[in-house]
């Protein structure tokens, strides 16, 4: 079981709009292979249950945007190489924690949390396969 659980949150980062990305370290793992692979081939697929999520490298986007079961990140080279490098730090120290990243769209931050939310704070399709 992994979780992962993306949701644009209204004052999360000092009363300002943030993205949050909260994993456990499962979930670290799958979205950095995900990050991974669309920084060498342009594009990757994360199938998490009642979300897909697509990452898509293009020039000058910082862009997250959340539709109907599906989260698509849009990501110029140069942040997917700094969440690749946040997520590879937070696999290499798989406690609780978490790192900012300046984005664009739909808020300025986004934050990538490890182990700091339990699946008891987020909805049931955080965590897939789902908890029985």
């Amino acid at each position: 079981m992994s979780l992962i659980h993306a949701e644009l949150v209204e004052k999360l980062n000092f009363g300002d709009d943030a993205v949050l990305l909260a994993m456990d370290s499962a979930g670290v793992d799958e979205v950095l292979a995900a990050v991974k692979q669309a920084a060498q081939h342009g594009s990757a697929h994360l199938d998490h249950g009642a979300t897909v999520h697509q990452f898509l490298i293009q020039a000058g986007t910082a862009d997250i945007e959340f539709g109907v079961g599906t989260v698509v990140w849009r990501l110029d080279s140069a942040l997917a190489a700094e969440i690749m490098e946040l997520l590879t730090e937070m696999q290499v120290h798989p406690g609780s924690g978490h790192h900012y990243v300046d984005i664009s769209k739909p808020a300025d931050t986004l934050v990538l949390s490890q182990n700091e939310y339990p699946l008891d704070l987020l909805p049931p399709e955080a965590a897939f396969p789902p908890v029985a």
